[in-house]
């Protein structure tokens, strides 16, 4: 009998945590439905971001490194586009970081402006930050864009970031 006993209590005791577990961050991630979106806004670092999640800058927008995360269908500012990592060797070849990232996010940027509804306008940003991966020093991206779905009001212009022609 205790032998039944030991397996049943510890799978009813994995089948509790784990429970516990899908209902809240599993690695101090975000609660989301079943299509990926968080439901529910959080104050999050911008690299906790994902492809499709939408955010807005805390406060003045001058700290790049911390943004209020929040379901797509409330209030936002920005969208993310796309997301991925350069080797520095791409980031020379392509003669520097800006160039780099802008060729990187060209379609994704593309594609999401011609989804707008006619008179709508958005602007290209990025967020970049350097990690390790595989013992190899990259700079990990998101092709960002101003979200004017979320509020068709704001003022925006379509340009690349930081002025750079193109």
């Amino acid at each position: 009998m205790k032998t039944v006993l030991r397996p049943l209590i510890a799978t009813a005791a994995l089948v509790t945590l784990a429970g516990v577990l899908t209902g809240c961050s599993l690695f101090g991630g975000l609660e989301r439905d079943s299509s990926g979106q968080v439901t529910e806004s959080s104050d999050i670092k911008s690299t906790e971001l994902l492809t499709g999640d939408c955010f807005s800058y805390i406060g003045d927008g001058s700290d790049l490194s911390k943004v209020t995360i929040a379901p797509c269908a409330a209030d936002h500012t920005y969208i993310v586009l796309a997301q991925g990592t350069l080797t520095v060797d791409a980031v020379n070849t392509a003669g520097g970081l800006q160039n780099a990232v802008s060729a990187a996010c060209t379609e994704s940027f593309t594609t999401f402006k011609e989804g707008l509804a006619e008179g709508l306008k958005t602007k290209q940003e990025f967020l970049v930050s350097n990690k390790t991966v595989d013992g190899a020093e990259v700079s990990a991206y998101s092709c960002v864009a101003i979200d004017p779905k979320s509020d068709p009001t704001a003022e925006s212009t379509e340009a690349p970031a930081d002025g750079e022609d193109g």
